[in-house]
């Protein structure tokens, strides 16, 4: 999959910019708060149809302006798609190859992106439901029906917490139709969640011993209450009639996929509690590594990766362990930094130099 072309208008710090990218490598280079950042969020938002950060959709139109634009080239198995995003206030249009799309799991999966950020630590060292995000997010991107099954939940979950919170006289009868329904997507998250820990585990105990040199076995912590015999589903129902007293108390469900941990353990003991800063960043730097490894065995499919900024947060052993990884990595990278001689990379390369929103290009070696 190659993004080829980019057109934006009106995002974040660009009012009208065109960019037309290398099949490989990507260099994007200027001074803090030039707008560097801005440009991989646009190819995310294009390409995922969502920032990678969580902000609100307003907040990527240009101060002034009314709507914004983002148009691309895509180049995938699937042929040359022209992708489209239109953002008007909290609205977003997609179209892809001139037509609306109108249901989200037509697009969800088409194309496949990695991105490595500063921030990335968070998923070690923040909270459980950063993490949540994050495992859904790519799950989403492996098995398309995950978002249906999260929207679908969420919705029920709306509606019986609306019931917890202002009905009189509320008895567990009134919420079984809500019970069944959570149970019935809720089981297929928490289905799905185990099998793509189970399917990441392997990969982030290999790469976390190359990034850190240390012989230390990371793991990835899952906690739901358990099933039952009669399988997840019934047992999601079991749950939640058991809890029927105090979720009514509180006024909102206390037991599903929303409240399900996600965490690391080094040695065993909680990461976000007890890692270093270094074992932190190798651990994150093992988790993205390992999103690409399962992307590709489980689609067979090469994403694209963005790399904003990392260089600066990373120490000599992990920058080599990522500059390998990227001179034998097959796809198209696009990779951030306010000075090229933090680069090293070799091979044919496109250069943009961003200032005040405005790219000046360059190709060749570097």
């Amino acid at each position: 999959m190659i993004l080829k072309s980019l057109i934006l208008r009106n995002f974040r710090s660009y009012a009208a910019e065109n960019f037309s990218f290398h099949e490989r490598i990507n260099l994007i280079y200027g001074d803090n708060a030039q707008g560097k950042t801005n440009l991989l969020e646009a190819i995310h938002l294009l390409l995922m149809q969502r920032p990678f950060k969580q902000v609100k959709l307003e907040e990527l139109i240009s101060f002034g302006s009314s709507e914004c634009r983002i148009k691309g080239e895509v180049e995938s198995e699937a042929g040359l798609d022209e992708v489209h995003v239109l953002l008007s206030g909290e609205k977003k249009t997609i179209r892809l190859n001139g037509k609306i799309v109108y249901k989200a799991s037509r697009i969800t999966g088409r194309y496949n992106v990695v991105s490595f950020l500063p921030s990335d630590i968070e998923l070690v060292k923040g909270s459980p439901q950063g993490r949540r995000r994050y495992l859904d997010a790519l799950i989403c991107t492996l098995e398309p029906a995950h978002l249906r099954d999260l929207r679908l939940y969420h919705r029920s979950l709306l509606q019986r917490n609306a019931l917890l919170a202002r009905t009189s006289g509320l008895t567990r009868e009134m919420l079984e139709v809500w019970d069944s329904r959570l149970a019935e997507s809720g089981s297929l998250i928490i289905s799905r969640r185990h099998k793509y820990i189970g399917l990441l585990r392997p990969h982030l105990e290999r790469i976390y011993k190359l990034t850190s040199g240390e012989d230390a076995v990371p793991d990835i912590v899952y906690r739901t209450s358990p099933g039952s015999d009669d399988g997840i589903e019934e047992g999601f129902k079991r749950e939640l009639a058991s809890r029927f007293d105090k979720d009514k108390g509180r006024g909102h469900t206390t037991y599903g996929p929303h409240r399900d941990v996600v965490g690391f353990t080094i040695r065993g003991k909680d990461a976000s509690l007890f890692a270093s800063q270094g074992e932190a960043k190798s651990l994150a730097l093992a988790l993205k590594t390992s999103e690409i490894e399962l992307v590709r065995s489980t689609l067979g499919k090469t994403p694209i990766l963005l790399l904003d900024d990392v260089t600066s947060e990373l120490d000599e052993r992990r920058k080599g362990f990522l500059f390998g990884l990227l001179d034998t990595f097959p796809g198209q990278i696009f990779i951030t930094a306010t000075s090229l001689g933090d680069i090293h990379l070799g091979g044919e390369k496109r250069v943009f130099r961003i200032r005040a929103g405005r790219a000046e290009q360059t190709q060749g070696n570097v």
